[in-house]
């Protein structure tokens, strides 16, 4: 049986980053808010649970490229809006090759998250 991953956990900075964090995670990309707190929250997604965990401790951080978040999305261009109204920003131009539409976008807490559009069937 080959594992299935349940849980991906980001630091965040504590505070306002983590507000802004959840808020980007569930008006952005619509994950649902399962539980919050001043120092963690657990959002959602269709098989997936993220969580963002406050921290104080510069060593725990370190964002960059990795992990890379990759959502699936329907409306690439509604989603791009919305998260960049949101403190998000790309990370490059939306690319689109023959299977879809994709993008890097940067959260405001610093992750970097792929958002993925695939070509739909007319």
């Amino acid at each position: 049986m080959i594992p299935r991953l349940s849980r991906v956990v980001l630091m965040v900075r504590q505070g306002e980053a983590l507000a802004k964090a959840t808020e980007f995670y569930h008006s952005g990309l619509g994950l649902e808010v399962v539980r919050a707190t001043d120092d963690f929250a657990e959002l959602q997604t269709e098989n997936l649970a993220v969580s963002l965990q406050g921290v104080t401790s510069e060593s725990k951080l370190s964002t960059g490229y990795s992990p890379l978040l990759t959502f699936e999305v329907k409306d690439m261009d509604s989603i791009v809006a919305t998260c960049c109204q949101l403190g998000g920003h790309l990370d490059g131009p939306i690319q689109y090759p023959a299977y879809g539409k994709i993008a890097a976008m940067r959260a405001p807490c610093g992750h970097m998250i792929g958002i993925f559009e695939p070509v739909t069937e007319d």
